[in-house]
């Protein structure tokens, strides 16, 4: 096979990147593929479908730059194509007097991103979300939302049928020979590679001359979901200080499309890169070189991560995740949070030069490639930006 563009990852960037393509390259052939049986199996249909508002993320990061962007784009596609979406708004709170300065911090990130919120006192808080606990003061970002997540990246693959995208599933990348790929189909011939393959983008993008500093450690996102009644919550929950410690986030409580609420997420370690559940898809050498990994982090990596992997591991247990939530909300109890959401495992990075876990997206570039690394949160909400960014990337 010959293509002009060669997209592999059928996750949602990676169909946004190849509609992208095909829109300002009208007469290039553009084709996407995947080892999957279908688009969007992994992080993109199995995330929260949280339109993130962006205010966590500061404004140097990509993550920072394209986030409100993203949240506005997806959820104004989402009602065009008449796909639910339900504009909740999140309220963060300060748990105690501590957290008032963890709220100013964060207002300056939303200002420094533009976006819009409202400072409210503690009466104000509870008008806008009369189930929320609050010391003194809250924030308010109107513009967090949710959605499905499969959903929206089917629609987005048709579209992208539409505009003349070809997709080939059950098609793994096996490696290179040459100036050629080798997949499952056969050899591909590509003027020009784009890599979003989401778990395994790592180790494609070494063999293009990329990622040589970096080195995956999955992690896996679980949610409690709750069996009360949709819509006994109005917003998406917080606190303040869990915003600001590091790439992975503190207990939320989280509302569905439906209204439906979750806590979490529990942040929990995947032994290889596509362990959903207990020993399914057994992978040996992928366990061995995690947990070596693992090891050199707490070694290498200093005090930093250590606590921080501590300190996520141990809030993971559902009596855990529901004290925490219980900090944020009034009635929530164990009763009502007994089963676990479909787990999400997203693929963070480590970098192996400062042994330390990558806060942001990072695209290289390789030979005749280019190559979207570390797509964790909020990879989702910015995928509309970051897939025009990573065109104009390729164009330069």
């Amino acid at each position: 096979m010959q293509t002009d563009y060669l997209v592999i990852g059928a996750g949602v960037t990676g169909i946004c990147v190849a509609r992208e393509l095909k829109q300002r390259h009208p007469a290039a052939s553009v084709v996407v593929i995947d080892k999957e049986s279908g688009c969007a199996r992994h992080s993109s249909g199995r995330n929260s479908g949280v339109l993130e508002a962006g205010f966590a993320w500061s404004s140097d990061t990509l993550a920072g730059r394209f986030c409100r962007a993203g949240n506005e784009e997806l959820s104004s596609y989402c009602e065009q194509k008449g796909l639910p979406v339900n504009r909740c708004g999140e309220l963060v709170v300060a748990r105690d007097g501590d957290e008032l300065s963890a709220l100013d911090r964060l207002a300056r990130r939303a200002e420094g991103n533009g976006i819009e919120f409202s400072r409210l006192d503690a009466s104000e808080a509870e008008k806008a979300e009369p189930r929320a606990r609050t010391h003194q003061q809250a924030l308010l970002f109107p513009s967090s939302a949710v959605v499905d997540p499969g959903g929206v990246a089917r629609r987005m693959e048709q579209d992208a049928r539409d505009a003349g995208v070809r997709f080939l599933y059950e098609d793994s990348y096996l490696g290179r020979a040459g100036e050629d790929l080798i997949t499952t189909r056969g050899t591909v011939q590509a003027g020009y590679v784009v890599n979003c393959a989401g778990l395994n983008a790592d180790r494609i993008a070494r063999d293009f001359g990329a990622a040589a500093n970096y080195r995956l450690l999955p992690v896996k996102y679980l949610y409690l979901e709750s069996a009360g009644v949709p819509g006994s919550y109005r917003t998406h929950i917080g606190a303040a200080a869990d915003y600001l410690q590091g790439p992975w986030p503190g207990v939320r409580l989280l509302l569905g499309a439906d209204g439906r609420a979750r806590l979490g997420p529990a942040i929990k370690p995947a032994l290889w890169r596509e362990q959903y559940r207990g020993a399914e898809g057994f992978q040996p050498f992928e366990m061995s070189s995690i947990l070596a990994l693992s090891l050199g982090q707490m070694f290498q990596g200093g005090s930093g991560v250590c606590k921080l992997c501590a300190a996520r591991l141990k809030g993971s247990a559902r009596s855990r995740l529901v004290a925490a939530g219980a900090r944020l909300a009034e009635g929530i109890n164990r009763n009502d949070y007994r089963d676990w959401s479909r787990a999400e495992i997203q693929p963070q990075l480590v970098n192996t030069e400062t042994h330390r876990l990558e806060e942001d997206f990072i695209i290289e570039r390789g030979d005749s490639s280019i190559h979207l690394l570390n797509g964790i949160s909020p990879l989702f909400t910015c995928s509309m930006p970051l897939a025009r960014h990573i065109c104009d990337q390729i164009e330069q």
